[in-house]
């Protein structure tokens, strides 16, 4: 007489075979689930990689930009929520630095999608085969936090970017709608609007004659 597992229900006539096969598959989706969720808060606890910039005039500006944006999808997958462009072009003027602040390509580019907040990557969706988003073309809210500048190093290249952190529950419900961790690799979700970098010897040269006429 073949054992049958707790929570499974041997029907009459039923292949125990096929019951077996059952139990380990509900075994290995609720490991799946568990490791999912330890990475989840793994992400969380090393997400504060960043410093807080205290430019409360930048952070002002931007909680005069609309707090809410639209999802959208591209071709590839990537899910995004679609902001005003007023977060880069009013606020990133504003910013204190040495240096100086580029805007990000996916802004200036043509066929950029301009200012925006990662939602879902391409990867995680397949991963967890999401296939379709039926929220596409809705609006979402949220309310910008403050000022934050984070160190990346890819491909053997360091660049600093500068993003408004946002609050954004409504979008966080949403990944967890599909089964994803409440934020996007365990950071909050922000808008990028700018990369710093030194200035070339050009633009060095440029300042000075600008401040002799100033001057003058």
């Amino acid at each position: 007489m073949h054992s049958i597992p707790l929570g499974i229900v041997q029907s009459p006539g039923a292949d125990p075979s096929q019951t077996k096969d059952l139990s380990m598959k509900n075994m290995f989706r609720k490991c799946a689930s568990i490791c999912a969720l330890i990475l989840c808060l793994f992400s969380i606890a090393i997400a504060g990689d960043y410093n807080v910039e205290p430019q409360t005039h930048v952070v002002e500006k931007a909680l005069q930009c609309e707090q809410k944006g639209v999802l959208k999808q591209k071709d590839n997958g990537y899910l995004y929520l679609e902001v005003s462009k007023d977060f880069i072009a009013e606020t990133l003027p504003l910013i204190e630095v040495v240096g100086k602040i580029v805007p990000p390509r996916h802004y200036t580019s043509k066929k950029g999608i301009g200012a925006h907040i990662s939602v879902m990557y391409e990867n995680e969706r397949i991963e967890h085969e999401i296939w379709e988003i039926a929220e596409i073309g809705q609006e979402f809210s949220f309310k910008v936090m403050e000022l934050r500048s984070v160190k990346i190093s890819r491909d053997n290249k360091m660049k600093k970017l500068w993003l408004l952190a946002v609050d954004a529950p409504e979008l966080s419900r949403l990944r967890e709608h599909y089964g994803l961790c409440p934020f996007l690799k365990g950071h909050d979700f922000h808008i990028t609007i700018g990369t710093q970098m030194p200035k070339t010897v050009t633009e060095i040269v440029l300042f000075e004659q600008d401040e002799e006429s100033t001057a003058a």
